[in-house]
């Protein structure tokens, strides 16, 4: 049974999930990790696994926080647009009385 094998029967099934690919790493350090089996100082392999439920979670939660953003982002505009409407009432309001004003004083001075 090969290591990539192993890793997926051992860590992955036992959750139901599936290992879609693994990468072996080698790294190295100036430090002795006294808690790793190392073929030499500081010297070890290790591996990289990518899941089909990581990238199902994280997808999801991506979907999930992308209409989240537009949804507020449509209340923000929503509450901006009932405001310039509110705005632009007051401002036909004014100018009707401004005008209203504008002629009683010219009808005035006419005389």
């Amino acid at each position: 049974m090969s290591t990539k094998s192993a890793i997926c029967k051992e860590i992955f099934a036992p959750h139901d999930e599936r290992m879609l690919g693994a990468v072996q790493v080698k790294r190295r350090t100036k430090k002795k990790i006294p808690f790793l089996a190392t073929g030499g100082q500081g010297e070890y392999l290790t591996y990289i696994c990518l899941s089909g439920n990581s990238i199902l979670h994280t997808a999801a939660d991506s979907v999930t926080s992308a209409v989240q953003k537009a949804s507020q982002a449509l209340n923000e505009r929503g509450e901006r647009l009932g405001r310039a409407e509110e705005k632009t009432e007051d401002m036909k309001n004014s100018a009707q009385q401004f005008a209203e004003t504008a002629h009683k004083l010219a009808m005035k001075h006419k005389c």
